[in-house]
């Protein structure tokens, strides 16, 4: 699981240089924002020794939506979830590029159940997904920001 390389993205636009669109087969939208996270609140996170912070200049937080509703998988089936998950990885992939020395950090929701999986399980989805479709010299990890587990995606 996790190899997305014969999923077809949706169709990308951007709508802003940390702001993207992209339209899913039901027609809803799902946005997906890259925050930055504020140099004084750097001091919370926390990486382990594999992740060399002093290499990145900016921390951006990976948010997505579907129809306005942060959720990462609103009442969808798996098939789409993946197309979704594809798309945000080309999205990422882009963004990475026009910003070579920031990282990417992905939390997960702190919601109910959603397509059969529990909390935890949508991260190992998540971590799977991410780290066999990384572009070239990024690595993935998992992250701590003030208590909250995540992944994050860094420069080597």
């Amino acid at each position: 699981i996790g190899d997305l390389k014969n999923i077809v993205p949706f169709i990308i636009n951007k709508v802003k240089n940390d702001k993207y669109q992209f339209k899913i087969e039901k027609g809803d939208i799902v946005d997906v924002l890259f925050t930055l996270v504020p140099t004084n609140v750097h001091h919370l996170i926390d990486t382990p020794s594999i992740i060399d912070k002093e290499k990145i200049e900016s921390f951006y937080n990976l948010g997505y939506s579907i129809k306005g509703i942060s959720t990462q998988a609103k009442k969808t089936d798996v098939r789409e979830l993946l197309k979704i998950m594809s798309t945000i990885m080309e999205i990422v992939k882009e963004f990475i590029k026009r910003n070579p020395n920031s990282s990417i950090m992905i939390f997960e929701e702190n919601k109910k159940e959603e397509l059969g999986l529990i909390l935890g399980q949508k991260s190992l989805l998540y971590k799977s997904i991410i780290s066999q479709n990384l572009p070239s010299g990024y690595l993935s990890s998992p992250v701590e920001f003030n208590k909250q587990e995540g992944l994050i995606i860094a420069p080597k």
